[in-house]
């Protein structure tokens, strides 16, 4: 298969992105950081710097890769950002930033992307949401109305391709051990982040997303599932959580540099 990842150069995409050789599938490499991009895959494969802000760009990088390495089979969706900040202290260039990457970088995406799949009447579209996209996260609040934007998008795109042999999956980690979970140690509004057994492994997201995903092509999937299950309960009845966000918020802060979050 022809998979494009975006956010390729770091983290969870980086991990996709070495599955997915390692697979023997052909990939197109995609990250807004050039420098990291051509460090980690240059020499590797093929890469394509992108801005997953800009609607234009997502056209143009599609458009060049379709002619030049022909139709993309799989979209994964990957490239995201986090601030923290609690509500009454954040930050309009953060609400803006984390808007414009985890939410219209995911629309413009799939959106570029459906309108060529709808055409060939197959393929498949992943998306990279979290387990904020089931549980409301203070501390963490505009990431996690990010993510449920995400989901819910992911969930109507679903709907809206389903007729065309499209699929559309949200893939939702909780913690996962890279950068971005590295930028929340010591940090109060962050502290729920930790407050979980363990985080996972970028690999473990990658095994998910080449194995299970792309062979039964899920509405959506979380990690780990039990708390999947536990986030849609919180979904319905959010008010189940507040009783226990202090204790939770506690254990995290306690778990900041734990053996297993590092």
């Amino acid at each position: 298969m022809r998979l494009f990842i975006t956010g390729a150069a770091s983290g969870i995409g980086a991990a996709v992105a070495a599955r997915a050789l390692a697979d023997g599938h052909e990939l197109i490499a995609t990250d807004a950081n050039t420098e990291m991009l051509a460090e980690k895959w240059g020499d590797k494969t093929t890469t394509y710097t992108l801005d997953v802000r800009d609607a234009d760009a997502w056209e143009n990088t599609l458009e060049d890769v379709e002619t030049q390495h022909g139709p993309i089979d799989v979209l994964v969706n990957i490239a995201g950002v986090l601030r923290s900040g609690a509500t009454g202290e954040i930050e309009a260039d953060d609400v803006k930033f984390m808007m414009d990457v985890n939410v219209n970088g995911t629309i413009f995406g799939t959106n570029a992307m459906a309108k060529r799949m709808k055409q060939r009447q197959q393929g498949h579209i992943i998306n990279i949401s979290s387990l904020a996209s089931l549980y409301p996260v203070p501390g963490i609040t505009v990431y996690s109305a990010s993510k449920y934007a995400v989901r819910g998008f992911t969930l109507a795109a679903a709907a809206d391709l389903l007729p065309y042999n499209v699929a559309v999956t949200a893939v939702g980690p909780g913690a996962v051990n890279t950068a971005m979970l590295d930028q929340q140690r010591d940090d109060p509004n962050a502290a729920l982040t930790f407050s979980g057994s363990r985080a996972l492994a970028p690999e473990e997201i990658a095994d998910a997303v080449l194995g299970h995903v792309l062979k039964k092509r899920p509405l959506d999937c979380y990690l780990p599932a039990a708390d999947g299950w536990k986030g849609k309960l919180a979904n319905v009845f959010p008010k189940m959580l507040f009783g226990q966000i202090e204790k939770l918020r506690k254990k995290g802060a306690a778990q900041y540099h734990s053996k297993n979050y590092s």
